[in-house]
């Protein structure tokens, strides 16, 4: 496995012949430049072509989607913020219609910042997105079925997604991890003239921050990270261990938010005794336990208490379906696999999984011990290559950082947040009592703070908490 943080070879391209809309041959590297279009609700779209493998730039190039909205007004202009908001298509958020929290968020920056929102290789629109022929298994496989066969099973099919989006996307395949996207926003911060980087990363967008201070920390001007993903944990059982204890606290933490609103289903009683009675009479944990990885979401705790209060009396059915992923469409998104090459490029075979299993069952017994199979489940049976593998974080020469760390955050742990944030040198953290991407969500607090630091540079005060507000 190559760790291109030490070595410029990178693995080879898939055959040669094999060509798609998202990748085609350059003789040599692309220029950063952007031709923008309009594209509607006074945005402006532009494609940013650049290598697929920017250790090889003369090799075959790809596209990213990129959606601009101008400054109100330019004379007040003071910058320009380049943003990721996430896993998947952060640029339909922008072009097509906005949900109000993101309108708000454009509005409150616009007042003085040019907002560029990029999308990830493979993952925007029409002629730059790879569409993989299936969609990826349901992330709860392993935590449906637990035993062998099992995993067996659910192996497959994930190894099934990865080879037909290695088929779909052709030689940009090769190019599918974070090391290379990073090298993109750095060209991305070239063609919109700046000389320096103003970053604001969401949830998977905080990765690829996390890899720019790393390779490009003097072009950097000012960064925001929230809802952090720890991409610095070499061990997988030490970052599956901060989800797993992550989510044992959120047991706790949605016990104690019944026993204080009095619309919860079991208000009264204890909350997460009852989950305990649930699962230790089930004769189907497996599903109570996938419904109950939905519903340990902030959001959703009032559907999660009234499915187990409905299955303490007899019906269990809303495990089934109110609390449920929504469905994979026809084709998959290749998010699945980059998340792989970054994360989890090597993974254990199922006794080496028990082994780590046993250990996490023992610091998260009621709980989080599922974070295990729930993580696994996303890559299990899936090549390791392209890998940009976890790592120390070494940025050096990266400015202060606000790093923002939500107490009821158990999509991206919170303890994985803090955990990157005491890594950067000159780290500002602030706490807060909501879940995950609350400043995208509005928590006002959050805004006031972020939105000070990204267009005037100020950093909030040591020790600064934001009261939640997103809670139910």
């Amino acid at each position: 496995m190559t760790n291109r943080r030490t070595s410029w070879r990178y693995g080879a391209v898939l055959a040669a012949g094999v060509l798609t809309l998202a990748a085609h041959t350059a003789s040599a590297a692309p220029e950063p430049s952007l031709s923008w279009s309009d594209c509607g609700d006074g945005t402006r779209c532009a494609v940013l072509t650049v290598p697929v493998n920017w250790a090889d730039p003369a090799g075959p190039v790809t596209g990213i989607d990129v959606v601009r909205v101008a400054a109100k007004d330019p004379s007040r202009k003071t910058g320009t913020v380049v943003a990721n908001l996430g896993a998947g298509n952060s640029t339909a958020a922008i072009v097509g219609p906005r949900p109000p929290s993101i309108q708000s968020w454009l509005d409150q920056l616009t007042e003085r910042l040019d907002v560029v929102v990029f999308d990830p290789r493979g993952l925007g629109r029409e002629g730059t997105r790879i569409d993989c022929p299936r969609p990826q298994p349901s992330i709860l496989g392993l935590v449906r079925q637990q035993d062998e066969a099992g995993w067996r099973t659910h192996s497959t099919e994930n190894a099934a997604y990865d080879a037909g989006c290695r088929q779909a996307a052709g030689p940009a395949f090769a190019g599918l991890d974070s090391w290379q996207i990073a090298h993109d926003l750095d060209a991305l911060r070239a063609a919109l003239g700046e000389p320096k980087l103003r970053y604001f990363g969401n949830s998977y967008g905080t990765t690829y921050g996390q890899a720019y201070a790393e390779l490009f920390g003097t072009r950097l001007e000012r960064m925001y990270l929230d809802g952090v993903a720890d991409h610095t944990r070499p061990r997988l059982i030490d970052w599956l261990s901060d989800y797993a204890l992550t989510q044992e606290q959120q047991l706790l933490r949605f016990r104690d938010w019944c026993a204080r609103t009095p619309s919860c289903a079991l208000n009264g009683s204890d909350a997460a005794k009852a989950w305990d009675d649930l699962v230790a009479t089930s004769d189907r944990p497996g599903d109570l336990f996938a419904g109950a990885l939905v519903g340990m979401n902030p959001p959703r705790w009032p559907d999660l208490a009234r499915a187990i209060a409905k299955a303490r009396a007899g019906d269990a059915s809303d495990f089934d379906t109110v609390l449920q992923y929504p469905p994979a469409g026809p084709t998959g998104s290749v998010q699945g696999a980059t998340l792989c090459h970054d994360f989890m490029p090597t993974l254990p075979d199922y006794q080496g999984f028990l082994r780590i299993e046993r250990r996490l069952k023992a610091i998260a017994p009621r709980f989080g011990w599922i974070e295990g199979r729930y993580e696994l489940g996303r890559c299990a049976g899936i090549p390791g290559e392209p890998a940009y593998p976890p790592h120390p974080l070494s940025a050096p020469d990266a400015p202060p950082v606000l790093v923002t760390i939500g107490e009821l955050d158990n999509n991206t742990s919170h303890l994985g947040a803090a955990h990157v944030a005491g890594q950067f040198p000159r780290a500002s953290s602030v706490r807060h009592g909501d879940g995950h991407a609350a400043y995208l969500l509005g928590n006002t607090c959050l805004r006031a703070l972020g939105n000070a630091y990204l267009i005037d540079g100020t950093l909030p005060p040591h020790g600064r908490f934001c009261p939640g507000e997103l809670t139910p």
